[in-house]
């Protein structure tokens, strides 16, 4: 697989326990529906990216709909460290069930800065419009803001935003 870079993400906080994430690649649209009733999809992304901040080599969580949903898995390139290859791969099967079978859905390569930066912005848009009353009236409990409010100091020092 080449480099791909070509990639951009948008995460939607949607009104009564769902998101949507939009992957596009090479402008083809990957969308990726949420439902937040089997956990929490947002601290589940900060922890992950938390994780490769702070060196892992890989990280794995799932995101679900009713039913099925998808596995993302995010594995640092070991010849190029700074580098790092997403693996989005759906299933059919309700929660709780065993997972049988996986159908990958988008593949690419990114650099771990550039994934970082996008995501960083994308969960910054949902915390600040998580301030005005009437967007978030449909939408309690949604955005794990103490675990964001973590994530943010890390990653802004990581991309160099504070001084």
């Amino acid at each position: 697989m080449e480099d791909d870079y070509d990639i951009d993400i948008l995460l939607t906080l949607n009104p009564h326990g769902w998101s949507t994430c939009w992957i596009i690649k090479e402008r083809k649209n990957f969308e990726l529906v949420i439902s937040h009733v089997f956990g929490d999809p947002y601290f589940d992304l900060i922890q992950a990216l938390t994780g490769l901040i702070n060196n892992k080599e890989e990280v794995t969580f799932f995101w679900y709909r009713e039913p099925g949903g998808e596995k993302i898995e995010i594995s640092r390139i070991k010849e190029r460290r700074h580098e790092v290859r997403v693996l989005i791969s759906g299933f059919q099967e309700s929660f709780e069930e065993a997972i049988k079978d996986f159908k990958p859905t988008v593949e690419f390569q990114i650099k771990l800065k550039q994934l970082i930066i996008i995501m960083y912005f994308q969960l910054r848009k949902t915390f600040v419009l998580l301030k005005d009353k009437e967007y978030s009236k449909n939408r309690p409990n949604s955005f794990p803001f103490e675990e964001y409010m973590k994530f943010e100091k890390l990653a802004s020092e990581y991309l160099g935003l504070k001084k």
